[in-house]
């Protein structure tokens, strides 16, 4: 039993990495941060000139905001484009054809993402709170951090998701890349979700990242874990739903796959 147990958590691991390193492999360290916090930064400023133009006084709720949503760029874009690209570069065969358990194989496409993500966070929301004179208190910032890290990894439960779309349409990336965009409005990130229509308001709470950003919002604001747990439990269950849906379209895929043969042409 130990020595499965081993042997899973080293396959998990080395499909992550090796996943991670094929979809990072050509950055130097000037692509990596420059595509790591040169994007968000300017989005950032795009969202404070406009909250400035309509009267914001006070900007640091976008600015948390915009960081918060740092991990959406590794574990949606990332996870669901390492999937797509095993689909268009001819991995697929090899992975579906391995006798390796597939749990691992599909869920350590996200391991490090989740990771890298987390790390962009951690390092640029207290730059962000040293720049804007915040005070806070440690346990707060920590619980901040703790709600981020759940974040990064409910997050990745949609990258998965997307990458089974991906395999079976030529429009993912289309799909990816406007969901990606259309978060900086649902998720609260620029202004609070009270303040969507009615529909729009029931599409953010069916997403990850919304009850997570909220509850790294009170923490800033120094609410305790009672405060907050409310909010990361409902957040892990989204979470769970889009990665057990992910997993279950993986797969659905594999089944049709080695039906007709045709591994790498679905």
């Amino acid at each position: 039993m130990m020595r499965r147990l081993v042997r899973t958590l080293r396959l998990y691991a080395v499909q992550s990495w090796f996943s991670f390193k094929a979809l990072s492999g050509w950055y130097t360290p000037f692509n990596y941060f420059s595509h790591k916090f040169g994007f968000p930064f300017f989005t950032m400023l795009l969202f404070l000139f406009m909250g400035r133009y309509l009267g914001l006084a006070n900007p640091i709720y976008i600015v948390i905001g915009n960081i918060l949503l740092m991990p959406a760029s590794n574990c949606i874009y990332g996870i669901s484009l390492i999937v797509s690209n095993e689909k268009q570069f001819g991995a697929l065969t090899y992975l579906l054809g391995s006798p390796a358990s597939r749990a691992p194989i599909f869920l350590g496409r996200g391991l490090f993402h989740i990771l890298d993500g987390f790390a962009g966070v951690a390092i640029a929301l207290p730059a962000a709170l040293l720049l804007f004179k915040v005070d806070l208190e440690m346990g707060h910032l920590l619980l901040a951090l703790f709600c981020i890290m759940v974040v990064s990894i409910t997050t990745s439960g949609v990258g998965f998701l997307l990458g089974g779309v991906s395999l079976v349409s030529r429009d993912g990336w289309m799909i990816t890349s406007t969901l990606a965009l259309a978060l900086y409005i649902l998720v609260g990130v620029n202004f609070p979700v009270d303040l969507l229509p009615g529909f729009l308001r029931a599409l953010s709470y069916g997403l990850p990242m919304t009850r997570g950003i909220l509850a790294a919002r009170l923490a800033l604001d120094g609410a305790g874990w009672a405060g907050v747990a409310p909010l990361i439990y409902g957040e892990m269950v989204v979470g769970l739903i889009y990665l057990v849906v992910g997993y279950a379209l993986f797969r659905l895929i594999e089944r049709r796959s080695m039906e007709t043969g045709m591994l790498d042409a679905l």
